[in-house]
C-alpha cells in the first residue's frame, strides 16, 4: 500500500496559473532489459493500459459513452476528454491536450544489465499531480509485469525543482509533496538567433494535416495553442491571451536562416488499443534570426 498525506491540497493553489510539477523517476532493472529506440513509447503505452485497468469501474472495452468520463482519473490523466459542456475552447479541437509529460533519457543502449538504473523525467500539469499515487502503483505493475522491456521497480522518485526524495521505492512510501517549478531565469540581453534542434520525432498537424516540414511561426503557433489550452483545461482560469498575439507577430518576422528536416518512420504498440500506431515524424534543425527577445524564457512571457 502506498503512503500519501495531504496530496490534493498543492494542485488548488494560485487559480488561474498554470502549475507544473517536474520529477524525476529512478527505475532499477531487476533483470536484463531490452530498451527500444524510444523507450518512452513504451513505457507510455504501458502507462495507458496499466492506468486503465487499475481505476476503470466499468470494465468496458472502451471509454466513448462511460457515465464516469467527467470523473475517472485515467481518463482525466491519460485520455483528457473533450468535454464541451465543461470546456467551450475544446468544441474546436478533437482531443485535449494531456497534463503530463513523459521524457526517458535519450540513449542509443539497447540493452541494459540488471541492477542498473533508467532515469525517467515526468512533468505533472496542474491537478494531474493529485493522481500521484495512481502513477506510483502504475509503474510499480508495469515493473513487476516485464512486459515492456524487462522487470524493474521504482528505486525513487526526487523532485526535478528541489531535489528531495519525494517517493521511497524501497518502503513505498510517499515522503514529500512534489514541488512546484518556478521559472527564475531572467534575461536581458536582446536574442537575435535561435537554433531549434529535434531530437525526437516532432509530429504536428497544421490545418487538419501531418506537416513534414513545419516553419517556425507555425511551431510557435502550435506552442502556444498547446500552452493556452493546458491553462484553460488544468490551470483553474484563462490564460494571458494578451500576450500571445505578439509573439506570434515576433514569429512570423523571423527569418529562417536554416531549415532541415528527415522524416523519420517508425510506430509504437498502443496498450489501450492493441495495435501499431504510425507515429511518424521529423527530425533536424532550424535557424532563424530576428528580434526574437520575446519569445526567450527569461522574459517571462509565459507569467
Amino acid at each position: 500500500m502506498l503512503v500519501a498525506e495531504s496530496l490534493p491540497e498543492i494542485a488548488g493553489k494560485s487559480a488561474g496559473v498554470l502549475r507544473v510539477f517536474p520529477l524525476q523517476f529512478s527505475l532499477e532493472t531487476l533483470a536484463g532489459f531490452r530498451a527500444p529506440e524510444y523507450t518512452g513509447a513504451s513505457f507510455r503505452g504501458g502507462f495507458g493500459q496499466f492506468f486503465r485497468d487499475l481505476v476503470c469501474l466499468t470494465r468496458q472495452p472502451l471509454c466513448r459513452g462511460c457515465p464516469h468520463l467527467a470523473s475517472c482519473p485515467y481518463s482525466l490523466v491519460f485520455e483528457a476528454p473533450v468535454l464541451p459542456e465543461r470546456f467551450a475552447i475544446l468544441r474546436k479541437y478533437p482531443n485535449a491536450p494531456h497534463p503530463f509529460v513523459l521524457a526517458p533519457q535519450l540513449t542509443n543502449q539497447t540493452w541494459i544489465s540488471a541492477r542498473q538504473i533508467l532515469p525517467l523525467a515526468i512533468t505533472l500539469i496542474g491537478h494531474s499531480v493529485e493522481y500521484l499515487p495512481h502513477l506510483l502503483r502504475v509503474f510499480e505493475a508495469m515493473g513487476s509485469s516485464g512486459r515492456y522491456g524487462g522487470r524493474f521497480r521504482i528505486g525513487e522518485v526526487r523532485s526535478a525543482t528541489t531535489g528531495g526524495v519525494v517517493y521511497d521505492g524501497l518502503n513505498r512510501r510517499i515522503l514529500d509533496q512534489p514541488a512546484e517549478f518556478e521559472n527564475k531565469e531572467k534575461y536581458d540581453a536582446p536574442v537575435h538567433r535561435l537554433q531549434l534542434e529535434f531530437l525526437t520525432p516532432l509530429r504536428m498537424r497544421t490545418e487538419g494535416r501531418y506537416n513534414s516540414a513545419p516553419s517556425f511561426a507555425e511551431i510557435t503557433q502550435a506552442l502556444l495553442r498547446g500552452i493556452h489550452l493546458l491553462r484553460e483545461l488544468y490551470g483553474c482560469g484563462q490564460g494571458n491571451t494578451a500576450r500571445t498575439h505578439p509573439l506570434l507577430v515576433c514569429a512570423d518576422n523571423a527569418v529562417t536562416e536554416k531549415s532541415k528536416f528527415n522524416i523519420f518512420h517508425w510506430d509504437r504498440m498502443s496498450g489501450r488499443q492493441h495495435r501499431h500506431i504510425n507515429m511518424d515524424g521529423v527530425l533536424g534543425t532550424m535557424t532563424v534570426s530576428g528580434d526574437l527577445t520575446a519569445l526567450h524564457p527569461g522574459s517571462n512571457w509565459g507569467t
